[in-house]
């Protein structure tokens, strides 16, 4: 696989794991439109999504820290939030362990990939509308957030799209509903890049990689991510944050025309 490849599949990880555009969704019709093969192209997502999940423990450091700190030390707000993450991120898991096999196969045709960029697009314009209230994180509010996010397992599915929206359904502030959405998403992606990352290993394909591709692809979808995530909150406080479901519905029809 060469850097030119590597690179803009970076760009590609880092934009779109944060705007609701579904990075799986981009990745599998771009795999399929530049020919990657099965090994290297797995290989690849492990490292990007690595790079991605360092950007939000950057950007929210803060955050995290304060929660880290309050946890431990037995606050009850940072303690009730850690539950509520947990509660969000159950469903996404047990969907992952049981239907694992039938969610490979989705991600091995294209043409899902289009229909449910669709369904995201729809989503995001169906909810541009709804006004932010008093609304706070409560356990049903998370059970549904939560429920949006297993949803997104499939190819196409904005998960930053479609928790936002959930949340914002239950009234909650779009910057909470973003801050919420990512710092749910670190035990998935942490999960994933570990899960992946040990088949990776144990497998002959370790001795096709080129070791310096693969860290050039992970600064830079990190870096890409960083800069993605501050575009996305500007873009959800100035209330264009449906904008992105015309993108979503323009390429997912221009990719059903070209891939069926």
């Amino acid at each position: 696989m060469d850097w030119f490849k590597i690179s803009l599949l970076a760009v590609i990880q880092g934009i779109t794991e944060f705007l609701p555009v579904s990075s799986s969704g981009h990745l599998v019709i771009f795999k399929h439109v530049v020919g990657l093969d099965v090994v290297s192209g797995a290989t690849l997502e492990i490292v990007l999504h690595a790079g991605t999940l360092v950007s939000i423990l950057i950007f929210y450091r803060k955050r995290i820290g304060a929660l880290l700190r309050g946890f431990i030390s037995g606050e009850h707000a940072s303690r009730r939030y850690g539950g509520l993450v947990v509660v969000g991120i159950l469903p996404a898991i047990l969907l992952g362990l049981f239907a694992r096999h039938g969610l490979e196969r989705l991600y091995e045709r294209p043409v899902w990939a289009g229909l449910f960029l669709l369904v995201t697009g729809g989503y995001l314009l169906g909810t541009s509308g709804v006004k932010a209230t008093s609304g706070t994180l409560r356990p049903v509010s998370a059970v549904w957030i939560g429920l949006a996010q297993m949803v997104a397992l499939l190819p196409g599915i904005s998960r930053s799209g479609s928790t936002i929206c959930t949340a914002r359904l239950f009234g909650i502030a779009p910057k909470k509903a973003a801050e919420f959405s990512f710092l749910m998403s670190i035990p998935l992606l942490a999960g994933v890049v570990l899960y992946e990352g040990v088949r990776w290993i144990r497998s002959d394909a370790i001795a096709w990689v080129d070791g310096w591709a693969l860290g050039w692809g992970f600064i830079l979808s990190a870096a890409v991510g960083y800069g993605a995530l501050h575009w996305l909150v500007s873009m959800l406080e100035r209330g264009r944050f449906w904008h992105f479901g015309i993108y979503c519905l323009v390429l997912g029809s221009i990719s059903l025309w070209l891939l069926r």
